[in-house]
């Protein structure tokens, strides 16, 4: 069962889109044409500062602790309240 969860990320992250279920957490942009490589950041933060329990389990399966503890520390944009909660359950 987790084999096919890993195979479908990596699916994703080979045509480098989102899956449909995360695109109500882009709103302001073209959900099209986000490519997941290129805006890793943005995406990253999003999901932290926005995303439901789905979106925080697809976030962890597909980007490494080390991206999202950078974003988390460097990012302007995430809140106070966001940056402590996910640097406490990183630890």
């Amino acid at each position: 069962m987790f084999e096919n969860h890993k195979a479908i990320s990596y699916i994703f992250i080979m045509r480098r889109k989102l899956p449909s279920f995360l695109k109500k957490y882009f709103w302001d942009v073209d959900f099209e044409r986000i490519n997941l490589k290129e805006h890793e950041y943005y995406v990253i933060e999003r999901l932290l500062e926005y995303g439901d329990l789905r979106a925080i389990k697809w976030l962890l399966k597909n980007f490494d602790n080390r991206k999202i503890k950078k974003v988390l520390n460097s990012s302007r944009a995430l809140s106070k309240k966001t940056k402590i909660f996910f640097s406490t359950c990183l630890k």
